[in-house]
């Protein structure tokens, strides 16, 4: 019981990096009113939940919100969780870890990844091993460590596996909780088709995939990548929702950043 008080006794805070996502943000804000005041174990964290929005007309660049989420709430937060706006929790566990933690084992799958009238290319479940993406949990100690994520990749993919590659240059072991998700329909940025009907790399795709590439011709570039390197202005910051339950604070707030 000790322990389990000491890990509710951890402050979180979830970043849902977001733009354009109207439907998904309007269904992922219902469904966490519900998830975080109900759920057996979640109802009892001390928590807030951020709405993180991309405030101007550049591609879009998760990397960078996620670090805005981390560096507005540095001074509350003793981990963060970076959670897509397209994966609801259904039966998870967000409580404290020492260690990064994949949160997702069940939900990757029936995501289209193609836009396309007459053909949808879904996506299957990946290996864990393989993957740190849709919902993850970092202390607040290793994100710091690691430069938190890559400002360097615009419009679709990699800055997940830029995050991974740090933790993997560290030496630092990832760990895996058992969390179903239901995955919200969306076509994926990171593929296009062609002309003969042929699933192919989009050209963010290419693009980041040729940015990783060259950032890690050296273990170290990542030192000068990230948090300590990133500038940002909050355009707004709205308090959307706002709960003490079981003794526990539980806030929603939708900020908009420039960066």
């Amino acid at each position: 019981m000790t322990q389990f008080s000491n890990k509710l006794n951890k402050k979180l805070t979830i970043v849902v990096p977001y733009r354009n996502r109207p439907k998904q943000y309007e269904i992922f804000l219902f469904h966490s009113k519900i998830y975080f005041n109900e759920d057996k174990l979640d109802k009892y964290l001390n928590l807030k939940l951020c709405f993180l929005e991309q405030a101007n007309d550049k591609p879009f660049n998760l990397g960078s919100l996620n670090n805005a989420g981390f560096l507005i709430n540095e001074n509350y937060l003793d981990y963060i969780v970076i959670n897509n706006v397209d994966f609801l929790p259904m039966i998870t566990d967000y409580s404290y870890s020492e260690s990064p933690m994949l949160l997702i084992k069940h939900g990757y799958n029936n995501l289209p990844i193609v836009p396309s009238k007459d053909r949808r290319l879904i996506v299957k479940s990946p290996k864990r091993e393989n993957v740190f993406l849709g919902s993850i949990l970092i202390p607040k100690n290793i994100f710091k460590k690691v430069n938190g994520y890559s400002n360097s990749y615009w419009g679709w993919g990699f800055e997940d596996t830029d995050m991974k590659k740090r933790l993997d240059t560290n030496n630092i072991k990832i760990d895996y909780r058992d969390g179903f998700y239901q995955p919200l329909i969306h076509d994926n940025l990171g593929y296009d088709m062609n002309e003969e009907k042929q699933v192919v790399p989009s050209e963010y795709h290419m693009n980041n995939q040729k940015t990783f590439n060259e950032n890690w011709k050296d273990d170290q570039n990542y030192l000068n990548d990230g948090i300590n390197n990133f500038s940002y202005k909050v355009i707004s910051d709205e308090e959307v929702y706002k709960n003490f339950r079981n003794n526990a604070l539980f806030e929603i707030r939708h900020i908009k950043v420039d960066f």
